[in-house]
């Protein structure tokens, strides 16, 4: 009698890594939907200001932030927050990303036929192709459960002093980006799931927590492939991701309440 398995489930698999040196190529030009780093924008493309906006307006599901414990695990790599909410679940807003929705996170979207100068501390950058599995975010690496699949899925948030370009390049589904702004003086924190219709980009600046400072954006990409959720066709997505691989320092946020995340039709 032949016995049948379910295929292991896939988290992230990681493709092509190209090199990106900002000295050379300072530029990220969305070319129709292909993400690029060039010299120079073509002649006819006015490079995008970063996102600037008003932060007091609020965008996102609001919870109240009772504590925030923050260790140094691994000093060589940052700093780890465990906030504690108000809460028994918690629930993403999800929104289609606009610019200004964005924005409201610190956030430039570059739409096809745009681009922007990236910033970073470490000129010598990766883009890297990924495939995101729709368990990705059951996955928490903050508890020792080391890559075991888990029943629920936790809050991992993250800011950085090295940018990010996440693309939308999968030619069906959109990415899924997880997004947050939070006050730790007000001890508050607005969560927001922004869906990037296929062929448009977010460009995430460096950011790092500092002392005094009024409020902390915040990202994750772990739930990437949200979007295979809504139906049986898909169980992964394509993404292209520029960040810095060796060295960088980081902040990471987490939870361990369940977190809900709504589908956008």
């Amino acid at each position: 009698m032949t016995k049948e398995y379910f295929d292991a489930p896939l988290f992230i698999k990681e493709g092509a890594v190209n090199d990106v040196n900002l000295v050379e190529t300072p530029f990220f030009y969305n070319n129709n939907g292909c993400p690029t780093y060039v010299k120079a924008l073509p002649p006819y493309v006015e490079p995008l200001e970063p996102a600037s906006s008003d932060p007091y307006i609020p965008i996102g599901r609001e919870y109240e932030v009772i504590d925030a414990k923050t260790e140094t695990p691994d000093p060589e790599h940052g700093e780890q927050t465990k906030l504690t909410l108000v809460a028994n679940e918690v629930v993403y807003e999800p929104m289609w990303v606009t610019s200004s929705v964005a924005a409201a996170f610190g956030i430039t979207l570059v739409q096809k036929g745009q681009g922007i100068r990236v910033s970073s501390p470490e000129d010598k950058l990766k883009q890297i192709d990924y495939e995101y599995g729709m368990f990705a975010g059951h996955r928490s690496p903050y508890q020792g459960t080391g890559y075991r699949l888990l029943g629920m899925v936790c809050t991992d948030l993250e800011c950085h002093d090295f940018p990010h370009v996440f693309a939308s390049i999968d030619p069906e589904l959109p990415l899924v980006i997880s997004v947050a702004r939070y006050w730790p003086r007000f001890k508050k924190i607005f969560l927001a799931d922004l869906w990037v219709p296929s062929g448009s980009a977010l460009y995430i600046p460096p950011r790092s927590r500092a002392k005094g400072q009024e409020f902390v954006h915040l990202h994750g990409n772990r739930n990437s492939a949200l979007a295979c959720w809504r139906g049986i066709e898909r169980s992964s997505i394509q993404t292209q991701t520029l960040l810095q691989v060796d060295g960088g320092y980081f902040h990471w946020f987490w939870n361990e309440l369940p977190t809900i995340h709504p589908l956008l039709k």
